[in-house]
Formats: structure tokens, C-alpha cells, sequence
């Protein structure tokens, strides 16, 4: 019996000493494992109807030699980028970072979605890399007409949402498209199969950003009074910021606020002709750009600013204050763009088309300028570098893995 114990005891003293290494070396292996960046710009241009790839967003923002980037490290192009008009939506560019999946949203409807995107380059025709398929038909739109906005990515939900309005304006509503990768070729998404996110006192969509885990938010230019959740008095109508989930915005049958902040403090003023969102995921804040009608003018103006929300602030609601701003950003300010995961911040500007103040969301030419804020969170002011190759910028996304 004692040398049976006596072996077995060697047994495990062998079995403990070839192990461990192993063990060890698993351990340095995991250790080792660093996580991707997602720093890779994709940038939609207008004119040519094709994506431009750098590889780092960093090399843009700081180039190595002079002032302006290096050409794209890779172009991506498609007949099926240019056979639909109208254009890319204004920020109709989202990228989805857990499936490596670019979807790309026109005003009329058309999204084209591209596989393994990091990785692309050159003319895409098969199927295995790039689809098309539409939002809806002409009986699923408003009866008016419409034109889609911004998109967004929730990448842990696989669900792109997308902003719709009436081409009056007095119709607005999100569009929530769950297992985006999965849509087919051809397919036509019907309204029925989205749990579209309306409140029926919202009007001029302008903005849109997904905070993850089936949260939404969206910048609405106008509407009907919303009562004030500290003053059940006071009704307050203008611009508002809605914070919901994938089915719904929050409303109460009191019409009391809820999850949504609105009012003369907010720094969104007078009816928000268009504007943008942007989420930031590491530190929980919303970045908020509205241009009033008021000041819509082909000439811009240093005077705008975007506002920054902490998400916390949505549970209050109300007529609140941004948390801080980023000042000294020009009026004709069109879209916004942050990676969620990382700290950058991107804007474009456009010259509006001032004969579309009334009615449609405004027209107009885009740039080559992309403005940079590293290190938002920060403050700051942004700097502006003239992308080679780019000549209209109407979408722009920072994911993927270079």
C-alpha cells in the first residue's frame, strides 16, 4: 500500500512538472493576445460613388511628411455603388465591427453591404462580397415621400438603424433593421419587419447614433410641447434628443418627458434644419450637432458648436445643459462619426443648397475636408486635413481592423 501511494504521489509530481509548462506558455499565449485596433477610416466619396480605405486613422490626422495625407491605402468600387440614385444618404456610411460588415444607405432607400470590409480593395462584383437591398417599397414610405438620413451600427446587436423623413418634414421615424448581416441579395426590407421608432409629436429626424446593447438615440428639429418632467406647468416644443431601445422611444400618456431633453438650455435653438449624433461608448457621452434654420446660409460662420451629453442625463430628462461643448466648429457642420470604442471624433462639411430651407432635408455639395478631434473627451478644437482622391465626403466610419 505504501508504494502504491508512493507512486501515485510521483505520478502527479511528474504530471504537475510536465504541465505546468505548458501551462506557463498557455498563460504568455493569452497575455500576449492584444486587442485589435479599430482605428481603419472609411471614407464614402460622392463624386466618384466609391469608399476610400486608410488603414489608420492616425496617419490622417497626423501625416509624416507636410500637411496632407497619403493617398487611401485601398479603394472600393462596385457597379453596384453607381447604378442608384439618389446619392448616399448624409452619414449614410456605419460600419459593424464585430461582423467586419460596411453598409452603405442611399436617400432612396438602397443599402449595399460589404463583406470582410477591412480587407477590400479594387472593383466588387460577387456576392460573397458585396449585396443590395432596399428599405420598403413606395407603400411603406411616408405618403408625401421621403428621404433617408444618417445610419447607425449597433455592433453587439447586428442591427442598423437609419432615420427617415417626410419630405415636408412633419413625418419622421427609425428604421431598425435586427440581423443586418443576415438580409439577403435583393431583398426588400418592409417596414412591417421593423420595429420602427416614431413619436408622433417628433418632426425633421436630422440625427441618429446606436449606444449599444439595443440602445438608440435621435435628434428630431422640431415638434409639438413636450411637458417639462421638473415643471408639469411648463410645455416646452423645439428641437429634442430622444434616448430609447431597439422597439420604441419612451412616452408617457401625460405627455411628460421621458428620456428625451429638450428646451432653450439645450443650445439646440429655433427648428433644427438638419444635424448629426455621435456616440462615444468608452466614456458614455453623446456629441450633438443641430443647425437652427435660422442660420442656414451658404456662408459659414465659426459660431456653432456641438453639444456633449452624458447619457446619465436622459434618465432626468428635461430642459438640460450639455455637460461641456466643442466650440469653434463652422455652421455648415453636415455629419458626425465616432468609433464608439476608441477616442476620435470626425466631422464633414457641405455648402447647403439655401433653395431647400423649406420642405426636404437640405441638399448641397460636400467636401474634401474632414475635421479630427483626437482625444475629444478631452476638448479641443479639431483639425482639418483635405483628404487626397476624395472630392465629396457624404459618409465617413472608423472600424474594422487593420
Amino acid at each position: 500500500m505504501t508504494g502504491l501511494l508512493t507512486r501515485l504521489h510521483c505520478q502527479r509530481t511528474v504530471f504537475r512538472c510536465l504541465c505546468l509548462p505548458v501551462l506557463a506558455g498557455m498563460l504568455v499565449t493569452v497575455g500576449c493576445v492584444k486587442k485589435k485596433d479599430g482605428t481603419m477610416l472609411f471614407v464614402y466619396d460622392g463624386e466618384s460613388q466609391s469608399v476610400l480605405v486608410w488603414k489608420d486613422v492616425n496617419s490622417v490626422y497626423a501625416p509624416t511628411t507636410g500637411t496632407t495625407p497619403a493617398a487611401a491605402d485601398a479603394t472600393i468600387s462596385s457597379s453596384l455603388l453607381t447604378s442608384v440614385t439618389p446619392p448616399l444618404a448624409w452619414g449614410g456610411l456605419a460600419m459593424d465591427t464585430n461582423t467586419n460588415m460596411l453598409y452603405l444607405v442611399t436617400q432612396g432607400g438602397w443599402v449595399t453591404r460589404i463583406s470582410d470590409a477591412s480587407s477590400q480593395s479594387g472593383s466588387l462584383s460577387n456576392t460573397t462580397d458585396i449585396i443590395q437591398f432596399t428599405l420598403g417599397s413606395a407603400t411603406d414610405r411616408f405618403s408625401s415621400g421621403s428621404v433617408f438620413g444618417q445610419a447607425a451600427m449597433d455592433s453587439s446587436q447586428n442591427t442598423l438603424y437609419v432615420m427617415e423623413t417626410s419630405v415636408d418634414g412633419t413625418g419622421t421615424r427609425v428604421w431598425t433593421l435586427p440581423t443586418a448581416s443576415h438580409i439577403a441579395n435583393g431583398a426588400g426590407f418592409a417596414a412591417a419587419n421593423s420595429a420602427t421608432l416614431a413619436v408622433a409629436s417628433d418632426t425633421w429626424g436630422s440625427g441618429l447614433a446606436a449606444g449599444g446593447s439595443g440602445t438608440v438615440y435621435g435628434l428630431f428639429g422640431g415638434g409639438s410641447g413636450i411637458v417639462s418632467p421638473s415643471n408639469p406647468g411648463q410645455t416646452i416644443g423645439g428641437p429634442r434628443l430622444r434616448q430609447g431601445q431597439n422597439n420604441a422611444f419612451p412616452t408617457n400618456l401625460l405627455g411628460i418627458g421621458q428620456n428625451v431633453i429638450f428646451g432653450s438650455n439645450t443650445g439646440l435653438i429655433g427648428t433644427v434644419n438638419y444635424g448629426s449624433l455621435a456616440y462615444d461608448g468608452q466614456n458614455n457621452v453623446l456629441y450633438a450637432f443641430g443647425q437652427p434654420a435660422a442660420a442656414f446660409a451658404t456662408t459659414p460662420t465659426t459660431t456653432a458648436q456641438i453639444e456633449v451629453f452624458t447619457t446619465s442625463q436622459f434618465s432626468s430628462g428635461g430642459n438640460q445643459s450639455p455637460n461641456r461643448t466643442l466650440t469653434g466648429v463652422t455652421s455648415n457642420l453636415r455629419i458626425l462619426s465616432h468609433p464608439q470604442d476608441s477616442d476620435w471624433l470626425l466631422g464633414a462639411t457641405f455648402t447647403p443648397d439655401t433653395s431647400t430651407t423649406s420642405g426636404v432635408p437640405p441638399t448641397g455639395a460636400g467636401s474634401p475636408n474632414l475635421l479630427i478631434w483626437k482625444d475629444p473627451s478631452g476638448g479641443g478644437a479639431a483639425t482639418s486635413v483635405s483628404l487626397p482622391g476624395v472630392t465629396e465626403i457624404r459618409g465617413m466610419a472608423i472600424g474594422g481592423n487593420n
